[in-house]
C-alpha cells in the first residue's frame, strides 16, 4: 500500500489552506513557498499532485451534477416517487461501482470484471448503513405511494357515491334509498 501524500499527512487546516490558495489562482511555488513559511515541509511536485487530485474529484462532482440536472429537467414535475425511485437507482449504482471499481489504469480482475476495493471495517459498517437508508427510503416511498393510492380512491368513490344519489334522486328514488346507495359505495354500515 503506498504511503500517504505528504500533503495529505498535513493538518485539515493547511489542506484547507492550499484549497483556498488554489481557489485564488496561485500559482504551485506560491503556495509551496507559503507552506514552507509556516513550517511545512512539501515539495511543489506533492502540491501538484494534490492539485490534480482535487480537479479529478471537482471534475467528477461537476459531471454527477450535470447529470443530475439534466435528470431532473428530465423529470420535470414528476411525482416525488419517481424522484426517489430515481435516487435510490442511483445511489445503488454508485455502490455498485465502489464495490466494483476498476483500478484507474484499467486493470481488471480474472473474468474482466473490476477488482474489488477493499474494505476496512469502518467502510464496511458505513456501506452497510448506507443500504440500510437506501431499504428504508424505498419502503417509506412504497408506504407514500399507498397512501397517495388510498387517498385518490377514497376521493373517487365518495365523487362516484354523489353522483349516483343525485342521479337517483333525479330518478324519483327516495331520499332513503339514495342515501342507501350512498352508504354501500362508500362501504358505510
Amino acid at each position: 500500500m503506498p504511503r500517504k501524500s505528504t500533503v495529505r499527512r498535513l493538518p485539515p487546516e493547511l489542506r484547507e489552506q492550499i484549497g483556498a490558495l488554489l481557489d485564488e489562482g496561485r500559482t504551485l511555488d506560491e503556495i509551496t513557498a507559503h507552506l514552507n513559511q509556516l513550517g511545512a515541509a512539501v515539495s511543489r511536485s506533492a502540491i501538484g499532485r494534490y492539485k490534480q487530485h482535487l480537479d479529478k474529484v471537482g471534475e467528477k462532482i461537476r459531471r454527477s451534477r450535470e447529470v443530475a440536472d439534466a435528470l431532473i429537467a428530465k423529470l420535470g414535475a414528476a411525482p416525488e416517487s419517481k424522484s426517489t425511485r430515481l435516487n435510490v437507482e442511483l445511489m445503488h449504482g454508485a455502490l455498485l461501482d465502489l464495490l466494483l471499481k476498476v483500478n484507474e489504469d484499467g486493470e481488471t480482475g480474472e473474468g474482466g470484471e473490476g477488482k474489488g476495493v477493499t474494505l476496512e471495517p469502518m467502510g464496511a459498517m458505513l456501506l452497510s448503513k448506507a443500504l440500510d437508508h437506501l431499504s428504508r427510503a424505498s419502503k417509506a416511498d412504497a408506504d407514500l405511494v399507498g397512501k397517495i393510492r388510498e387517498q385518490a380512491e377514497a376521493a373517487a368513490r365518495k365523487a362516484a357515491a354523489e353522483t349516483a344519489v343525485t342521479a337517483a334522486r333525479k330518478g324519483g328514488l327516495s331520499a332513503e334509498s339514495a342515501d342507501a346507495i350512498r352508504r354501500e359505495i362508500l362501504g358505510i354500515k
